[in-house]
């Protein structure tokens, strides 16, 4: 079977993507053993990802801005160099201030794969949403390999062990996307590797962008908001058992992983020119699963969250697709950056929906309806996305 896109820009996106997800979701877990290491609540430390949540999206307009100047690959060595730092800081770090200027640096880097990694692939892609997919299932697995690290490393190790490793790892891969790009092997491109001729009109286009900077931020809130609370509501729901923390991660881990596929299924549906209806529909059902989820006890919970994270997942793809037709590649770059710094607004209101709607005795019964809500007004907004068209949607065979 022919590749969607040449293997080293597979492997490094799919790489780059995995392993940013692991660092950047580590803490989620890690925090439920430094709370009582540190005899400070759940609250107060969940918080100091705030920061580092908002600087993931704050920092993908320049990281975009300027691959499109100097090249994706070279960003993307910074891209590897600065999480793998900001991970070996947040294992050393002694206090809450110390620990939370890392979980910042970590969040700046972490800013960098989304805008820049997706530009990339997009360029030398010969089957975009299959490429997209690949990449996105890499990056799902990053997010599922995250509590499971945690939980595993930290439970041999301890939690700065927990952060060192995978850190240690990442700089190591840095350097070996520096010696294949100063090699020759991976040559970056100013240009699509496959041309696609349908060109939208202006009406289109800025309607296509004035919606999605709505939805997106949308999505943005909700995913954050979840992943923040999952390894928690694992936690609650008493599914974990006599094995305790270990059993939190594999289980919030194994959640995240059973939904990964959904990216091909959100990548099939926009190669074949119904991306609008698949993500009205995503946002409906989202609507749904949230009460379902607050309504659930022991293994309910984790069924109900696969659904979730199988939602989020097949938006994904839909997103870049629509953003990729809509933008010209020698401006990709800045695009997909700016669709990732909503994050600035999405994922730290994501963050502190969770700590400020948190309740010892209701649980996440508030947060979880606050994302039903949020779910309908996204459903609402993406109507209003142009109409599905076969032609605009579709990749050059």
């Amino acid at each position: 079977m022919r590749l969607s896109a040449p293997f080293p820009v597979l492997f490094f996106a799919g790489a780059a993507h995995g392993l940013n997800h692991v660092l950047l979701t580590l803490y989620l877990t890690l925090v439920l053993v430094i709370a009582p290491q540190w005899h400070l609540p759940y609250n107060d430390l969940i918080a100091l990802w705030t920061l580092g949540a908002m600087l993931v999206g704050l920092g993908a307009p320049f990281a975009g801005w300027l691959a499109d100047r100097i090249g994706e690959t070279k960003v993307l060595v910074l891209c590897f160099a600065g999480l793998g730092t900001a991970g070996l800081l947040c294992g050393l770090a002694q206090n809450t201030a110390q620990l939370e200027a890392a979980l910042a640096l970590l969040g700046l880097s972490g800013s960098i794969y989304h805008p820049v990694g997706f530009s990339w692939v997009v360029k030398h892609a010969r089957l975009r949403g299959r490429a997209i997919a690949v990449t996105g299932v890499a990056g799902s697995i990053g997010v599922a390999l995250g509590p499971v690290t945690a939980a595993g490393l930290a439970s041999l190790a301890g939690w700065r062990v927990a952060f060192m490793l995978p850190s240690a790892l990442t700089l190591a891969i840095a350097v070996l996307l520096a010696t294949f790009h100063v090699a020759g092997r991976i040559v970056d491109r100013t240009d699509d590797s496959v041309p696609h001729g349908h060109v939208p009109n202006r009406a289109d286009t800025t309607r296509a962008f004035a919606v999605l900077s709505i939805t997106m931020t949308a999505t943005l809130m909700l995913y954050a908001a979840f992943g923040t609370a999952l390894p928690k509501l694992v936690q609650l729901s008493e599914i974990a058992g006599p094995s305790g923390f270990f059993m939190v991660g594999l289980i919030a881990g194994g959640v995240q992983l059973a939904g990964a596929s959904a990216q091909f299924v959100g990548g099939h549906f926009a190669d074949r020119g119904v991306a609008k209806r698949a993500y009205v529909l995503a946002f409906l059902m989202l609507a749904a699963v949230f009460p379902l989820l607050a309504s659930s006890r022991g293994w309910g919970v984790a069924a109900a969250a696969v659904l979730v994270v199988f939602l989020f997942e097949s938006m994904a793809p839909i997103e870049t697709m629509l953003l990729a037709r809509y933008t010209p590649a020698a401006r990709r770059g800045m695009v997909f950056g700016i669709r990732y710094g909503l994050s600035a607004i999405g994922t730290p209101a994501g963050v502190w929906l969770v700590a400020r709607l948190y309740n010892p005795n209701a649980h996440f019964l508030y947060l979880l309806f606050a994302l039903a809500l949020a779910s309908v007004l996204g459903m609402a907004a993406s109507l209003f996305l142009p109409t599905d068209s076969k032609q605009a949607l579709a990749p050059a065979e």
